[in-house]
């Protein structure tokens, strides 16, 4: 850098490119972890490192979000650069190495011989020098916390709507990919929420309450009670005992394992084939997802709904146009399908007849709430 005002520069742009038309994309905020430094910084601090916003690569800059003189010691001092970005056009953002000055003398500078230990980590600082260790891009204001129930408030954050649910998620999206942007906020929670499989409804105006499944109310309800009219039905469309993985090894080759269950309900062999994820190149894992599979089909299937009519304050009864989705229905009476408790899925309330029609029994989720977090790049990752 012996010419002045020479400089050199690095670039980010989130995500490969954001769509430039749409105004909502942005770089909110960054964290760039990096050392700067250099043999001659100390005594010849002629250079400069720099933060720009710009909208494309190849765009002016619109925004100086940092600068950092390269001086103060011969070897490599710590910067961590974290600053949240206010223009609203900045989507790509760059690095630059700078010379604060156009004339200068560059001192004489002695030549070391390099050997094997020479690099990245362990080299010797040049003249003058930034290494960036890790560089960082938020497209929300969010940042690096992005616990899902922050992600659902960010959502709802709109017309005067507020999250209400768990705020103690430890699950953290390092990443997550829309292939094709909701068309309004609701079509966004559907898709979020469906890595989730929470139960929830907005009831106030204002709250939408999200709750874990099983999480709900419970109530008594029996299949005598004479304000009920039952339907329910079993089937096994959904019920495996052995699955057939295929996967592709870490060689390119294509290759299946049969997993088979313990047991059986239904008395005889009934098998599924799954082609593994990407992500899985070995045996092991293949066995892994077979197992994950197989435990998440291997009961039977119950369906049902219950039309419940009337309220009497006067008896130990519950008011049918309080259920809400994820509650619990403890059933008991004589009915051949029916036992136990059931988780509420859906509920269609009618005021004017004081009648709620409520649908409960669920597929197995948790298998497929699995595979489309896998799908979507998403994992949970350390808090930081």
């Amino acid at each position: 850098m012996a010419n002045g005002f020479q400089n050199a520069r690095t670039y980010w742009e989130m995500y490969e490119g954001l769509n430039a038309e749409d105004l909502s994309q942005r770089v909110h905020a960054l964290d760039i972890w990096m050392d700067v430094g250099g043999t001659e910084a100390l005594s010849h601090p002629y250079f400069q490192v720099s933060v720009y916003g710009r909208e494309r690569i190849d765009t002016p800059n619109l925004v100086t979000i940092h600068r950092e003189d390269i001086d103060g010691t011969t070897t490599w001092r710590p910067v961590h650069i974290r600053a949240t970005v206010t223009e609203p056009n900045v989507r790509c953002i760059v690095l630059r190495v700078e010379a604060k000055v156009q004339d200068y003398t560059p001192p004489t500078i002695s030549t070391e011989g390099k050997t094997y230990d020479d690099q990245y980590p362990t080299s010797d600082p040049p003249p003058w020098g930034v290494r960036v260790n890790e560089v960082a891009l938020y497209g929300t204001s969010l940042g690096r916390d992005v616990r899902i129930h922050r992600i659902l408030k960010h959502v709802v954050e709109a017309h005067g709507f507020d999250y209400s649910g768990p705020t103690d998620t430890t699950w953290q999206p390092d990443h997550l990919s829309f292939s094709d942007l909701p068309k309004d906020r609701w079509e966004a929670i559907d898709e979020v929420n469906g890595m989730l499989g929470w139960s929830y409804g907005c009831w106030d105006g204002t709250h939408i309450e999200f709750q874990r499944p099983l999480t709900g109310t419970v109530y008594p309800i029996s299949t005598r009670d004479p304000r009920t009219t039952w339907h329910v039905e079993r089937n096994i469309d959904e019920t495996y005992n052995a699955v057939r993985v295929g996967f592709t090894n870490r060689r390119g080759k294509k290759r299946e394992i049969i997993v088979h269950a313990d047991d059986s309900p239904i008395g005889l062999t009934r098998a599924d084939y799954l082609d593994a994820p990407d992500s899985i190149k070995a045996a092991k894992g293949a066995e892994r997802f077979g197992t994950r599979y197989l435990n998440a089909h291997s009961k039977l299937q119950t369906y049902g709904s219950v039309s419940i009519t009337g309220y009497d304050p006067a008896r130990d009864d519950f008011d049918p146009l309080l259920l809400r989705p994820g509650d619990v229905l403890d059933i008991s009476g004589p009915a051949a399908l029916l036992h136990g408790r059931q988780e509420i899925t859906n509920i269609t309330l009618r005021p004017l007849d004081w009648t709620a029609e409520v649908q409960f029994g669920t597929n197995s989720k948790r298998f497929d709430l699995w595979l489309a977090r896998l799908a979507q790049g998403t994992k949970k990752i350390k808090r930081r």
